[in-house]
Parts: structure tokens; sequence; C-alpha cells
């Protein structure tokens, strides 16, 4: 009884204390969309991300009742960085959700402006100067957010005067392009919601600058992510010498002891089952390095198997180019691609149970085979056109004398076309699907199924797949070449594919292209299957891979292809318009029906 009467009054003293509107609230994901069209429309950095923010600490004056609910202290802010924008998860702060969905769309044009050396609450006036129709409702969004701050008369002598300061400068933003003191404001007074703030991490990156380089983040194949896909503050400290073994901290008005356990998580051999739990729990997760060096070192590629048991190379590594966008130039021979083969291919059969499925894909590819299409009214040609023939003895009657076209002639309609199917086998494809198998083996049927379509038709295609480990070590797949027959050994070739590794997609197209430009096919398609973002062990994360992918999709257009995506990631809205345009891309919510749905979507693109 205690324990759900302190539930109760916790929750009531909480939401008594709280300053958002939460039946009001707009939350970050339901924008999303619509954010993204803006910011690419204001022609900013199209490749600009939007992510949720996380909590910080702010250290402005709390009410009682905040301080006796133990609430306020931490706010959801907003901040421009070099790759992203980072906007609050949600917005509740007026009580109406048209006025929290009109500060997302400022915040949004505000966050596309506010570029470095310019300071972020400087960027108002630059912004309402760049974009003047954004005038009215900006004014209108102060004036309702006006009346939700404190009243300078209710409050000491000497916050009063900041905040009639404030609201000055909200009321009049062409006076906070002299000013200098403007992070000072921000931590002094109540957080202003319309306004960014400078990213925490640069922020504490140049207050502490390390000595040592900053450690590699993993990769989304190797994190555990929760639902909430919550962001934290990250520090580092130095290695506590063991010396002291208690620490003490103080939290508002308690104090607390504990004690600094050196455990060692590089060698831990069982993982933390509460680790992601914990994690969600802490405010800034801090690390430190232990500068001891071991005795002896050993170092082993864990990931990559000897190779009697490796897949079998077909050649040297072919040199490849590597866009970085952040120098803005092309790094020539960057990555090493290797053509490779399964080693445990043998010649199969079809499956049975595709066998009904194969067999109506078949009959409707049928359809797409060359016919004879026989034309009218020639001037010479292989029969006589009567119908031709007849209008023309009516037209020399009448007095015309006009070449006579009095024959027919046939043709042979052909389909001048060339597709080159990459399928993405990287490790994240080792899921399962509804209990219903792995990505991986949905993705071999829909590759034979594929094929099986496309032999029906004599068009010409060929069959690959990649992964890579970095970029020295990136694998592509050769299941069936452009000369190629599609045959049992085709077959065996993709049942024996296994996943592994990460998915550095840049090289895996560059190369790809490189192959469908041979083809003296009028039309060229390249086609790819992937479930997930480009990624690898280095640098190859985020935004990095996203530009090399997108300029090397850039550069299989300018070759006169037509590159198109077909994924199954719950995600890909928000990235892939970018590399592949509006239209170019297509999202398969349900996988399993993913081995249908190819076959079908080519016969739709072509």
């Amino acid at each position: 009884m205690e324990e759900w009467v302190g539930k109760r009054w916790h929750q009531l003293i909480t939401h008594t204390a709280s300053r958002e509107y939460l039946s009001a609230q707009v939350h970050l994901d339901d924008m999303r969309k619509t954010l993204s069209v803006m910011l690419r429309a204001l022609g900013g950095d199209a490749g600009l991300e939007l992510r949720p923010s996380y909590k910080v600490h702010y250290q402005g004056r709390r009410t009682w009742l905040q301080k006796l609910a133990g609430s306020g202290g931490k706010i959801y802010p907003t901040w421009r960085d070099t790759d992203s924008l980072n906007l609050p998860p949600y917005l509740a702060v007026f009580p109406e959700p048209a006025l929290n969905r009109d500060l997302y769309l400022w915040l949004a044009v505000l966050g596309s402006h506010a570029q470095a050396p310019l300071h972020p609450m400087k960027a108002v006036f630059h912004t309402l100067q760049a974009y003047p129709i954004w005038q009215p409702r900006y004014q209108c969004l102060v004036q309702a957010y006006l009346s939700l701050r404190p009243q300078p008369d209710h409050l000491p002598a000497a916050l009063a005067q900041d905040e009639r300061r404030v609201q000055t400068l909200l009321q009049q933003p062409e006076l906070l392009s002299s000013l200098d003191d403007l992070p000072l404001l921000f931590h002094q007074l109540h957080p202003v919601a319309l306004w960014l703030i400078p990213s925490p991490t640069q922020a504490a990156a140049a207050a502490a600058p390390l000595s040592e380089p900053p450690l590699p983040e993993p990769a989304p194949e190797q994190q555990q992510r929760t639902d909430t896909q919550q962001r934290h503050r990250a520090e580092r400290t130095d290695m506590p010498d063991g010396r002291s073994g208690l620490l003490s901290f103080r939290l508002e008005s308690l104090f607390s002891w504990t004690e600094y356990l050196p455990i060692d998580r590089t060698t831990d051999d069982e993982p933390d089952p509460d680790a992601a739990r914990a994690a969600e729990d802490m405010d800034i997760i801090t690390i430190a390095q232990d500068h001891r060096h071991s005795a002896h070192k050993i170092r082993l590629d864990l990931d990559l198997p000897s190779a009697k048991y490796d897949d079998i190379p077909l050649c040297k590594g072919i040199p490849l180019p590597e866009w970085d966008y952040r120098q803005h130039s092309l790094k020539k021979d960057y990555c090493s691609l290797q053509v490779m083969l399964p080693r445990q291919a043998e010649p199969q059969a079809l499956p049975a149970r595709l066998h009904h499925t194969a067999r109506q894909l078949r009959r409707r590819f049928d359809t797409l085979l060359p016919q004879r299409e026989w034309r009218s009214a020639q001037i010479d040609g292989s029969e006589l056109d009567l119908d031709s023939y007849i209008l023309h003895l009516v037209d020399r009657q009448r007095g015309h004398a006009d070449i006579p076209a009095v024959y027919r002639d046939s043709s042979q309609r052909t389909r001048d076309l060339s597709c080159l199917l990459l399928a993405d086998f990287s490790m994240s494809t080792d899921a399962w699907v509804n209990q219903q198998g792995r990505v991986v083996d949905i993705v071999k049927d829909a590759l034979l199924l594929f094929a099986e379509s496309l032999s029906a038709t004599r068009d010409r295609f060929a069959l690959y797949g990649f992964s890579s480990l970095n970029r020295q070590k990136v694998r592509f797949y050769r299941l069936k070449q452009f000369s190629d027959s599609y045959s049992d050994i085709t077959r065996g070739r993709i049942l024996s594919m296994e996943p592994g590794y990460y998915t550095r997609m840049g090289a895996a197209i560059r190369y790809a292209s490189k192959l469908l430009e041979r083809e003296a096919s009028q039309q060229k398609l390249l086609l790819l299957l992937t479930d997930g973002k480009p990624n690898d062990l280095d640098i190859y994360e985020g935004r990095y891979g996203l530009e090399d992918t997108r300029m090397a999709l850039h550069e299989a257009r300018r070759r006169g292809m037509t590159p198109f995506c077909v994924t199954i990631d719950d995600k890909a809205e928000s990235y892939l318009p970018r590399l592949f345009g509006q239209n170019n891309w297509v999202l398969v919510r349900k996988a399993e029906e993913l081995p249908q749905k190819l076959p079908l979507l080519y016969s739709q693109l072509t």
C-alpha cells in the first residue's frame, strides 16, 4: 500500500511541476518526412541527418515544486553539428499541437541555416533575412511563447533584468547579431525553445582535448539497439589510480558513496545482460583508457577464416576509389576489391519448394519474349499490303500521285536490355524474419526466382553478391556473369552463399558499374538488393558511407545506367531518397514476400 501511494504521489507531483503540455505533444518521428523534404527544399545541406537529441543538464532557475519533484534539471535542446541536426524527440512546449508542429518546422529552418562560424543563436536573424516568408510565423510563435515564459515582475531583480533582455531578443532578433554573451543566457535563464545551442559534443571536446585518437564507433551489425533509440552524452576521464578506494558524489541533497571496481571489459568473457538497460539510465557515459601494456601482444584476425576454408579468390585485389565528402575529393585506389566464388558451390537443381512459383513466373514472363511484328504501308517489303494498295488506286483516280506505299514487312521485336543484380550478403542478413527463416535464405530464393523469370525473356542479366571487412577486403561474389547461361552451376553458387561481414556499398557499386558498362545494350539496369545502410569497420559509417554510396550511384548514372534499389529496411525512407531519388527505390515491408515481388518489380521497370 505504501509503495502504491508513493508511486501515485510521485506521478502527481511530477505532473504538476512539469511545464510541458503532454496532451498536445508532437513526436519527431511523425514530422521526420516533412522536415526532410523541407530541408532539401531550402537548398541547404541535403545530406543533413535528423537525429533525436539527448537530455543535457540545465542549471537555470527552477521552481520549488520542480525541486520537490526532482525535475526540470534536464532539457532536450536543439543543436547543429557537421553531419546532423539534433531535434528534441518530442515537443510539448505549447498547449496546441499546431504550434508545436510549427516549432519543429522553425527549428528545422533555423538548423539548415545555422552553420559555423555563425553562432547558433545569432542564426535567428540571418535565417529570417534569408527566408522573409517565415517572419509572420516566427512572430506568431514568439507571441505564444512569451505568454508561457516567467514574468519578470515575479523574479528576483538580477534574473528579472536578464529575462526582460531575452524577451526583447525574441521580439527583435536583429539584436542577437551584436551580442557576445549568448551562451551565458542559456545557462542562467529559463531555456529558450526557439533558439539553438552550441553542440554539446564539440563544446566538451574543445574544453578537454584528448591526446589519443577517438575510439571507433561499432557498426550497426554489432550494436544491440533499443526501441527508444535514445542517445547519451559521453565523456572521457583519466583512469583512476586505484589508491582511493572510495568515490563520493552529491545528488541534490543526498550524499552517496560507491566503490570503484577496475573491471576490464576488453577481457571480460561474459557480456553483461543488463548493460543496455544500465546505459539507458545513465545521463553521461564516461570511459577511460587503461594505459598499461600487456607482456605479450598477439594480433589475430578472428573474422576471416583460413585460406583453406575461405571462399575462392579469382584475382588479386582490384583498386577502386572512394569519395570523402569531408575533403570533397575522390581518394584514388583507396579500396581493394576481391572477386570470389563460394567454395562449397556444387551444381544443384531448383529446390522443390520453388517449382510452383517458378512455373507461374515463367508463364507470365513468356509475354516478354521477342515477337514478330508486321508494319503496313511500306514503300518496300516482303508482301503486298492489299489495304494500302486499294487506297493507292483510289488516290490515283482522284489525281494524287504520291509515292506508292503498298507493301508490308515484318521485323523481330527485341528488348535491348541488360540487368545486373547486386545482392547484399552482409552479416545483417543472418537475422530471422517472423520465425519463418533467415533474411539470407529469403534473398537466395529471390535470386533463384529472379533468374528463373529472366531466363524466359532472353534478357541479358548477371547476378553478384558483396560484403566487406574493411576498405582492403571488399568481397565481390560472382554468381552469374552476362556470358554465363543460367544452369545448375548458378543455382549451386546462389544456394551456397552465407552471410558475413559488413556493407561497403560504394566500392561494390563502382565495380558492378564497370561490368555493366561493357554491355552493348541500350538500356542498362543496375538493381541493388539490400537490407540496411552502408557500413564497415572503419570510418565507413553514418554520413561518410551514405555520401560515398551516393557518389558511386551518381557515377553510374553518368555512364548511362539506371540504378534501382529494392530493400526490406523499415528505416529506408530516411536515407534512400537521398541516394536513389524519390522514385528509384521500393520498400518490401514483408521480407517473406521478396521472392515473389522481385521478378514482378523487374517486369514493371522494364
